[in-house]
């Protein structure tokens, strides 16, 4: 499996010329290339450029991909991204546009994700707790806002064409001979209600051995 197949260019800060940043972001890209022909399953966590390939749909050719739920706990440029991204893997695969497979949006309910972190909620920050509390408010205010955008839009559904399968794991395992692949729910991608979006860890066991991708 190849988990978050992506490159980016380097920061503008970082000190080397343009050149050299697109030379380096190519090689990377070719290496990628090179690492997918021989995966089964590729993971995609999140809709970041640095973490797929959201044009080269070949690499995906083949394969079960398990990608980041585009419909929930997704920021608003993400969603965007994985509309394109979806869009460009119906047309290649199913040879129709994503629009042809959307389905009719459910209204469903989503608790406060502070819920689920007890400890960020109840940690001492001393003189900042004041200011925190009020950070906190904003982010919730903010997600309730995604929630109404994801109630009203169209939901993506997992994808099975003759060249690619998508299944969206959060949350999930999934078993290939004695490989045990385990996903978390949506973990904030950064702080608490970070505005980057969110992401999912990757656990993949076999035997003895265990690596977590997070």
């Amino acid at each position: 499996m190849i988990i978050d197949p992506g490159v980016a260019i380097m920061h503008p800060s970082f000190p080397a010329f343009w050149v050299k940043k697109i030379y380096w972001a190519e090689r990377g890209a070719m290496a990628i290339r090179r690492a997918a022909k021989r995966a089964q399953v590729v993971v995609i966590s999140h809709y970041h450029y640095d973490h797929y390939l959201p044009g080269e749909t070949g690499i995906y050719k083949g394969k079960l991909l398990l990608a980041k739920n585009p419909n929930e706990y997704i920021n608003d440029s993400q969603r965007t991204r994985a509309e394109e991204f979806f869009d460009n893997l119906c047309r290649v695969f199913g040879k129709k546009p994503l629009g042809e497979m959307v389905e009719e949006g459910e209204r469903a309910s989503y608790p406060n994700p502070l819920d689920e972190l007890p400890r960020a909620r109840k940690k001492d920050f001393g003189d900042y707790n004041e200011r925190r509390k009020q950070l906190l408010g904003l982010g919730l205010r903010w997600f309730e806002n995604r929630v109404r955008r994801w109630n009203g839009a169209p939901r993506i559904p997992e994808l099975k064409f003759p060249g690619v399968e998508v299944r969206f794991p959060e949350g999930r395992e999934f078993r290939f001979g004695r490989t045990v692949l385990r996903f978390t729910r949506p973990l904030f991608h950064g702080i608490e209600f970070s505005r980057v979006g969110w992401v999912f860890a990757t656990v993949i066991e076999r035997g003895k051995e265990k690596l977590m991708h997070s």
